[in-house]
């Protein structure tokens, strides 16, 4: 099984023409929320049949799905490709005067045959004899929000508009919010900041999207974007993602400019979900390549001590600033001959932390 993704799960404990192969053992997802999001339903009965209940089905949804996704990965980390006899439940939890919502999603991890590739729980753009009204609806709000968001009459989002671009996987989108939200990024230091509106919605909004889809998207942006705050950014939220995808990451450290190149060496410190023997061998192709490729910047010459015809060695930078001590950094530009800053990550650190991270895998990998 290549991605956590296409993974079948199903409601029944079998179904005709399903072989399957082994049974492996019973796994389960909790999903929690807060009462908070169903407080104005739970108010009063003007949400039960008014205009706004359409929100709280999509709330729902969303919890529902999170749920499926997250059972997924468990499946897929004991090596299953598919889930039967699917089951989700949710119970009110509370403790010290507060209550939550809590969705629990159970099922059996067992692994069939592989010709069986069909998830009747994926997301397809399979066509309808009939179509509801809802969905028209819906499919013109969708039109229009894209519309409006590129043509630059909506630049900012209120909250049911990043419900919307969410819980509908717009990615259309994806350029033009970063676009209309360039100065607030570069605004704020932190990418856990959750008290930031659009940080908090932006990354929920990137976690809705299919994973192949959310990490072409921020990869092929942080080697393309001029703005080198926002590509630092989008590099963080992979590493609050868990996108690491190390053939991407070569692409970074290729890259003829030299910052980008700093955002490749961070990336390979980033995690992925789940690893296995060939992201070893990925892993030392990476590190291979820093080795071959980082090497010093500067210009090594000699100078002559004052009053003495002894040489020592010193480094002229790329900033000009000539004469510098071997091991210290450019008085000028704050780098060392490596081109890199006293608080950044330097290559050789990064070689040790990939040895690392090999042995490790190795050792829990059969």
């Amino acid at each position: 099984m290549s991605n956590v993704k296409d993974i079948l799960v199903i409601t029944t404990s079998g179904t005709e023409g399903l072989k399957i192969k082994k049974h492996l053992k019973p796994v389960c997802a909790h999903i929690v929320a807060g009462t908070n999001i169903f407080s104005d339903f739970l108010g009063g009965l003007t949400d039960v049949f008014g205009g706004r209940s359409h929100s709280y089905q999509k709330q729902l949804s969303s919890l529902y799905n999170e749920a499926i996704e997250r059972i997924k990965y468990n499946a897929y980390e004991i090596g299953a490709n598919c889930i039967i006899g699917l089951s989700i439940d949710m119970d009110e939890i509370s403790g010290k005067g507060k209550s939550m919502f809590m969705l629990t999603a159970i099922g059996t991890a067992v692994i069939i045959e592989k010709d069986q590739k069909i998830n009747p729980l994926s997301i397809t753009d399979e066509k309808f004899e009939n179509v509801g009204v809802e969905k028209i609806n819906n499919l013109r709000q969708k039109k229009d929000i894209i519309e409006k968001t590129k043509n630059g009459s909506l630049t900012y989002y209120d909250e049911e508009t990043w419900n919307f671009i969410t819980s509908n996987q717009i990615d259309e989108v994806f350029p033009f919010l970063l676009k209309n939200y360039s100065s607030e990024i570069e605004s704020f230091q932190s990418v856990l900041d959750t008290t930031n509106t659009f940080n908090k919605n932006f990354i929920t909004y990137l976690e809705s999207l299919e994973e192949n889809k959310r990490t072409n998207l921020l990869y092929d942006k942080i080697e393309t974007e001029t703005n080198h705050r926002i590509a630092l950014y989008l590099s963080r939220i992979i590493n609050i993602l868990n996108l690491f995808n190390g053939n991407r990451s070569i692409s970074l450290l290729k890259n003829s400019d030299f910052k980008k190149q700093k955002i490749g060496l961070k990336i390979v410190t980033y995690d992925k979900p789940f690893y296995n023997k060939s992201d070893t061998e990925n892993l030392n192709q990476i590190k291979n390549f820093i080795i071959s490729n980082f090497k010093e910047r500067g210009e090594i010459s000699l100078k002559k001590h004052l009053l003495s015809s002894k040489e020592r060695e010193v480094w002229n930078c790329e900033c000009g600033n000539k004469a510098n001590e071997i091991d210290e950094h450019c008085g000028n530009c704050v780098n060392d001959i490596f081109g890199f800053k006293d608080n950044e990550m330097k290559p050789k650190e990064i070689v040790k932390y990939i040895d690392q991270k090999i042995e490790l895998i190795n050792e829990l990998i059969n």
